[in-house]
C-alpha cells in the first residue's frame, strides 16, 4: 500500500518535467519562426536608420553581386565629419542614422566626448575662423590611425548630406595612388583653385600622404598657426605639394558637390518666379553631396533616394565610368620643388602599395656611373 502513493508522485513529477520540456521546445520554435525572416544582414546597401518592420512586411536586401555592394569593398572611403558639442544632437547624430551608415568608416571630430557618437576629442578651439587648425588636427589623426585601411578620405561638415554610392562610382575611375582632391572648386584666393570645405571634399590616399608628410612637416608650405579658414589654407598646402584639384562636374557641366540643399535652391527659384523648366541647372543627376541641410532634410533625402520607387522607371542598369588618369603638371607644384617631388615619388608609391601587394618587389639597382 505504501508503494502506490510513491509511484503516483513519481508519475506526476515525470509528467510535469515532460510538459516543461515540451513547453521550452515549442517556445524556441515559435521564437525562431517569428524573428528569423527579419534578421538584419550586414550588407550596407541601401541603409537608413529604420525600426524593424512588422512580421507581415518582408524586407529585401541587395545581392552581394550588385555594383554598389562591390564598390563598397573595392573603393573604401573613410568619412570624417566635423562637428561641435552644440550640434552633436541636432545634426551629427542624424548623419549617424542616415548617410553615415553607408561609409566604410565614419568618425566624428569634435572638442567634446560623446559616447553616442564616439566622437574624437581634439585640443583646438571651435569656431569658423579656427576651422583650419581643427581640420589639420583631424587629418593628422586620420592619417595616424586609418591611413593604411582606406583608399579615399572624405571630409564633410555636419550639415552635409552625401550619396555614398554616387561618390564611389565617381571615384572608381581614378586610382587612390594619384595625388588628387575632388570637391566644389572655387577659383579665388588660390591661383590653382581650391574646394569648398562646406560642400565636402575627398582626398586620395596619395594626396593625404603628401599633405601630412611633406606639407604639415614644413611650416613654410602649410601654416601651423592656430587660426585660419580650412578650405583656403588646405588649397594652398595641396597645391604646394603637387596635389591636383580634379574636375568633378558631370558631362553637362553641372556640379556633383553642391554647396546648397536642393530644397533651398528650388525654393529660391520659385521666390524669383523662375519656372520649373528653367530649374534644371540646379544639380547633377549624379550628385554626390548637398550642403546646408537640417536633420529633417537628411531623412527626407534618405527616403526619396533609397525608399521611394516609381513603377517602371527605376530598373535602370548603371554602368561604371571608364578608368581615367590625372597628370600632375609642373605648374601645379607651386612653391614645391619639382626636383624634390621626383626624389620622393618612388618611395611614396611603394609605401602606398605595400598593403595590397602580395609578392615582394625586387629592388632596382642603381645604374653604374659612366
Amino acid at each position: 500500500m505504501g508503494v502506490r502513493p510513491h509511484r503516483k508522485r513519481m508519475e506526476l513529477i515525470l509528467m510535469v518535467l515532460i510538459g516543461m520540456a515540451w513547453g521550452v521546445l515549442l517556445s524556441a520554435l515559435m521564437k525562431r519562426d517569428r524573428w528569423s525572416p527579419l534578421k538584419e544582414e550586414s550588407s550596407p546597401f541601401p541603409s537608413s536608420h529604420r525600426s524593424i518592420p512588422s512580421p507581415a512586411i518582408t524586407t529585401t536586401h541587395p545581392h552581394p553581386d550588385i555594383l554598389p555592394a562591390r564598390l563598397f569593398n573595392q573603393t573604401r572611403v573613410l568619412c570624417m565629419v566635423m562637428t561641435s558639442p552644440k550640434t552633436h544632437q541636432s545634426r551629427a547624430i542624424h548623419i549617424q542614422r542616415t548617410w553615415g551608415t553607408r561609409c566604410n568608416k565614419l568618425i566624428f571630430m569634435s572638442t567634446k566626448a560623446d559616447k553616442q557618437l564616439g566622437s574624437i576629442v581634439l585640443n583646438v578651439r571651435e569656431g569658423y575662423s579656427n576651422s583650419w587648425p581643427k581640420t589639420r588636427a583631424s587629418l593628422e589623426y586620420v592619417y595616424k590611425h586609418y591611413f593604411h585601411k582606406y583608399d579615399w578620405f572624405l571630409k564633410a561638415d555636419d550639415d552635409t548630406y552625401v550619396i555614398m554610392e554616387n561618390l564611389r562610382a565617381f571615384l572608381y575611375a581614378y586610382s587612390p595612388k594619384t595625388p588628387v582632391l575632388f570637391g566644389d572648386k572655387f577659383q579665388t584666393h588660390v591661383k590653382e583653385g581650391y574646394t569648398s570645405g562646406g560642400s565636402d571634399y575627398v582626398l586620395s590616399k596619395m594626396a593625404l600622404h603628401r599633405l601630412i608628410k611633406q606639407g604639415f612637416s614644413n611650416s613654410s608650405i602649410c601654416t601651423d598657426r592656430n587660426y585660419g579658414y580650412e578650405d583656403v589654407e588646405l588649397g594652398r598646402c595641396l597645391t604646394a605639394v603637387g596635389v591636383e584639384t580634379g574636375d568633378s562636374k558631370d558631362k553637362d557641366g553641372l556640379s556633383r558637390f553642391i554647396p546648397i540643399s536642393p530644397l533651398h535652391w528650388y525654393s529660391q527659384a520659385l521666390l524669383h518666379n523662375t519656372t520649373p523648366d528653367n530649374t534644371d541647372d540646379c544639380c547633377s543627376s549624379t550628385a554626390i553631396s548637398f550642403h546646408f541641410n537640417n536633420a529633417l532634410e537628411f531623412y527626407m533625402l534618405d527616403y526619396v533616394i533609397y525608399k521611394l520607387r516609381i513603377f517602371g522607371i527605376n530598373n535602370v542598369q548603371d554602368l561604371l565610368p571608364s578608368k581615367k588618369s590625372i597628370l600632375v603638371t609642373k605648374q601645379s607644384l607651386g612653391t614645391f620643388q619639382t626636383k624634390q617631388m621626383e626624389v620622393h615619388k618612388n618611395a611614396l608609391n611603394k609605401m602606398v602599395s605595400e598593403k595590397n601587394d602580395t609578392k615582394p618587389k625586387a629592388e632596382t639597382k642603381p645604374k653604374p656611373k659612366s
